[in-house]
């Protein structure tokens, strides 16, 4: 076999499941002996049933139950663990491969190539002004996304990538950081097709601010996370990259930014969170001169497009060029 999806799965039910398993089932001009297909119920209330499954005659599907709820990451890292396969892809349980030729592409392309990390295009729904619009998005311009990607894995245990018991809700950033922090980019390899339908879930608990103890959760790990990525790129001196740790310290900024800290609750939080911010950047603002001024205002403008583009926060506008002038172009870096 060549290829594992790994799916986690965690109160989707069949029916939100069934498109995806549909989208991978209807593949096209490919050997369905070449893919296995992992789903991991992370402790979900919702178990795939033996009879849904047994629909899917094409697909080796492994079905496995943990007995305890770890995160998403943990849950991926479960797949990774129990299968074996050349390459890995990452599915969430709620979206679907684009189109019926996705994998008529990526597998001929990984036999030839034998890349170390592949990087597809996406598409992705946005609510724009209350309407819903597809996004098409260029493998370059995904990070942090692990959606739209495939990963070899002699490579992921080489490096020693795995995901982080640390970051449970923002594990996709520390994962994709981990894996480009360990490769020189002119060693990433892309394949230029749309591989990927992320869909928009307005039900998603990330898009709840009611939700106040699982919001506080999301950004403690959005404060941490820069933390445990550096440490992985001290322990494997990875240091090509240090630009997308400047990059998930951007992220910090733009969540406390986000409207979601418009809560009153959250206000005293923020406070802490920008100190903790701030002393970071501190002590990685040598990082910030060695990449420069050039590569920096060049890397942020590209962001503020796509902030803009997207328009989901209110204050996207300046979001950059505060970031800019109150943390990275001061006194303290000449």
């Amino acid at each position: 076999m060549i290829l594992d999806i790994i799916i986690p799965q965690y109160n989707e039910t069949e029916e939100q499941i069934k498109v995806l398993l549909d989208s991978i089932s209807n593949q096209e001009n490919i050997d369905f002996k070449e893919i296995n297909v992992c789903i991991v119920n992370d402790c979900s209330n919702v178990i795939l049933s033996d009879d849904f499954l047994n629909n899917y005659e094409k697909l080796n599907i492994c079905y496995i139950k943990n007995d305890k709820n770890t995160g998403p990451g943990l849950a991926r890292q479960k797949g990774v663990d129990s299968t074996d396969n050349l390459y890995i892809m990452f599915c969430d349980a709620d979206d679907k491969l684009y189109n019926n030729k996705v994998l008529s592409y990526i597998i001929p392309f990984l036999k030839q190539k034998k890349p170390n990390y592949l990087v597809t295009n996406i598409a992705a729904e946005r609510y724009i002004n209350g309407k819903k619009c597809l996004e098409i998005r260029e493998g370059r311009d995904t990070f942090p996304w692990m959606h739209g990607k495939v990963y070899k894995r002699s490579f992921l245990e080489e490096k020693e990538i795995r995901f982080s018991p640390y970051v449970r809700h923002v594990e996709d950033v520390y994962f994709t950081t981990c894996v480009i922090g360990s490769i020189d980019l002119r060693l990433i390899t892309y394949l230029d097709c749309v591989s990927y339908l992320w869909k928009a879930n307005e039900a998603s608990l990330t898009r709840k601010k009611s939700e106040f103890p699982y919001m506080v959760e999301v950004f403690d790990d959005f404060i941490s996370c820069p933390k445990y990525i550096s440490e992985f790129l001290n322990k494997h001196k990875s240091y090509y990259r240090f630009s997308f740790v400047v990059n998930s310290i951007f992220g910090l900024y733009i969540c406390l930014n986000s409207d979601a800290f418009d809560d009153d609750r959250l206000i005293e939080r923020k406070e802490k969170y920008n100190e903790i911010l701030k002393e970071y950047i501190d002590k990685k603002r040598n990082i910030f001169v060695l990449m420069g001024k050039e590569e920096l205002v060049k890397m942020y403008n590209e962001e503020k497009k796509q902030l803009i583009l997207r328009n989901n926060l209110k204050k996207v506008y300046k979001t950059v060029d505060d970031f800019l002038k109150e943390y990275i172009f001061t006194e303290k870096e000449d």
